[in-house]
């Protein structure tokens, strides 16, 4: 090992590893020990959710032995909004909505009837997280950890789901490799390699030498940096070394962030994973987080509406558990559900193909309802047809245009999309003017959203 070798990697090898990227576009800066007022979360159901079966009900379609709204007795209401208390008869246990709506129906807002001009999921996805239909367009929690974020080593939390940041930040993943990462992040005196026993480093390089000389070294370290700062002339250098200093200064700041036990994927590891990320805003390391939930049965090609439930199940647990955390932590949150797009009223041999047509949900905690930032116990947009029936299949579940700021049916408004949905979501977060989405702009067809708090 040469004398670069030994300075680099005393104290600096570790950090590095630990980076996950985030050196793209020299973004990275130090914390700044503040946060923005609310953490917005993105809670993704991969697959493209059935709307029917819970915040866009219609009897009828799809009425059979197994269906999951086989009873008009299933529908109810809360607040100002209806939903279907759907269930199969094979799986009568399996009944997410009516719980999730009693609990969060008075602090959500529904937008249904959104077109999301696609069938393909790639597409779906990245329209109904970022508003745009360009690749590389950064998710809306991108866009927010951009603008607020900024300075913090943790901006934008990824736990297992889409993560597209158009280079605003870069996205620090917590999974099975990002968690072991951060931890030894801090304590950059616990290497990521070396001899280890029982999950525990047992050599460092750190512990070979004398404090003092220890000192000496990163003075030496910290001296060498500021040498090549003074001599740097390239801009795309300059801002590189400044935040390769403040990302060093920074690491320390994690040393209070509890870090949860990765065990295999699933609900709980998933859960404790969203906890972090609550914590890491609460801590002042993290602005956004965007989170993965639910699993193949989504895509309920030939799958049985009980299984769809099981699956939104998880949806719903995610979204109930990061609000219900972040209230703990007294932490402000709002959380934007969606999906890919919708399902068919057809029914397949079992299950439902993929609809452009779909919905999204906004799910403030108590203490982000308390900020009167949106709108709450109240839908937005809806589909042709009627929750309780008669529904015929070649007319039901179509968008119906609306009035964008009275929220009405009316004819001469505008079709909702996810670019009116996050374009008026940005207003809400106070980053519709930042100089950093100048090259995300959000185009419309129509009037913009107002999503004022009614």
């Amino acid at each position: 090992m040469n004398r670069r070798q030994f300075l680099w990697g005393t104290a600096g090898a570790t950090l590095s590893a630990t980076l996950f990227g985030a050196m793209r576009g020299g973004r990275l800066e130090a914390q700044t020990g503040t946060s923005p007022g609310v953490f917005w979360v993105q809670v993704h159901a991969n697959g493209g959710w059935d709307q029917m079966l819970f915040c866009d009900p219609k009897f009828g379609p799809r009425q059979d032995q197994n269906g999951a709204f086989h009873s008009l007795d299933q529908l109810a209401q809360v607040a100002g909004i209806p939903y279907v208390d759907a269930y199969s008869p094979a799986a009568p246990d399996v009944r997410p909505v009516a719980t999730f709506f009693e609990e969060f129906g008075a602090r959500l807002l529904v937008l249904n009837g959104l077109d999301t001009t696609t069938n393909n999921h790639d597409v779906g996805t990245r329209y109904c997280m970022s508003g745009s239909l360009l690749e590389g367009f950064p998710i809306f929690a991108a866009q927010v950890a951009g603008v607020l974020g900024q300075g913090q080593v943790m901006p934008l939390v990824d736990v297992s789901g889409y993560d597209e940041a158009g280079g605003l930040v870069a996205p620090v993943r917590l999974d099975y490799v990002g968690v072991p990462r951060i931890s030894a992040l801090k304590d950059t005196n616990k290497p990521s390699a070396g001899q280890w026993l029982n999950n525990s480093p047992t050599v460092t390089a750190t512990s070979l030498v004398h404090g003092d000389a220890l000192a000496s070294i990163r003075a030496a370290r910290a001296a060498r940096l500021q040498r090549h700062q003074d001599a740097a002339m390239l801009p795309t250098r300059v801002r590189a070394l400044e935040a390769w200093r403040k990302a060093v200064t920074a690491a320390p700041g994690l040393a209070d962030l509890e870090i949860p036990q990765v065990g295999s994927n699933g609900l709980e590891n998933t859960k404790a994973l969203a906890s972090m990320g609550v914590k890491a805003f609460k801590g002042g390391h993290a602005t956004a987080m965007t989170v993965s939930a639910g699993g193949p049965n989504l895509d309920s090609h030939g799958i049985a509406d009980y299984d769809h439930l099981a699956e939104l199940a998880i949806v719903m647990e995610v979204a109930r558990h990061v609000a219900d955390e972040a209230d703990a932590h007294e932490v402000p949150c709002i959380v934007v559900m969606s999906s890919d797009f919708g399902r068919t009223p057809v029914r397949e041999a079992a299950g439902s193909g993929h609809w452009p047509v779909a919905s999204m949900m906004l799910l403030q905690n108590s203490r982000a309802a308390a900020m009167e930032l949106l709108p709450r116990g109240l839908v937005i947009g809806g589909t042709t047809g009627l929750a309780e029936g008669p529904n015929s299949l070649s007319t039901v579940l179509n968008a119906r245009k609306v009035h964008p700021t009275t929220h009405q049916f009316d004819d001469g408004g505008i079709t909702l999309t996810p670019a009116h949905v996050f374009k008026a979501l940005r207003r809400v977060a106070g980053i519709a003017e930042a100089d950093a989405l100048r090259p995300f702009a959000i185009h419309l067809d129509g009037a913009e959203l107002d999503l004022g708090a009614a």
